[in-house]
């Protein structure tokens, strides 16, 4: 009955490890920054909405960064009809094109994030289907 008991409590213990160390690397992770993100990989972020301020939480992966001069971005301010009227829009330097899990394309200016992780599992969550699932 000891025996039991003993086995019971260790595998116990150990479900448990594994279950927090997949939470931690799918929802947590390394941190990191859109500013140096690279086409592939996985970040789990907070973006500040430009009329709102209020944080929207994505999973997304990387699929195109582009990073702007002061001459583009005075060329997008003059051309581009989003936001042309709203004094308090600025763009930033680095613009992040990212697929979400639902498979929606968005762009994300990197300097509006926050909380930005690297989960170690995105990569998995993405390729098996189960980021529509947890978020």
């Amino acid at each position: 009955m000891n025996d039991t008991m003993l086995f019971g409590s260790i595998f116990a213990g150990v479900v448990a490890g594994l279950g927090f160390f997949c939470w931690y690397h799918i929802y947590r992770g390394l941190s990191g920054s859109l500013c140096n993100a690279k086409v592939g990989e996985v970040y789990n972020f907070k973006y500040l909405q430009p009329v709102t301020d209020v944080p929207e939480r994505f999973m997304a992966r990387v699929v195109g960064v582009q990073v702007m001069d002061p001459n583009t971005i005075n060329r997008l301010n003059s051309r581009s009809r989003y936001r042309r009227y709203d004094p308090e829009f600025q763009r930033s330097k680095h613009l992040v094109t990212a697929q979400t899990f639902d498979g929606k394309i968005r762009n994300f200016y990197a300097e509006r994030t926050t909380d930005v992780r690297r989960p170690l599992l995105g990569g998995v969550v993405f390729k098996t289907g189960l980021a529509s699932l947890l978020f």
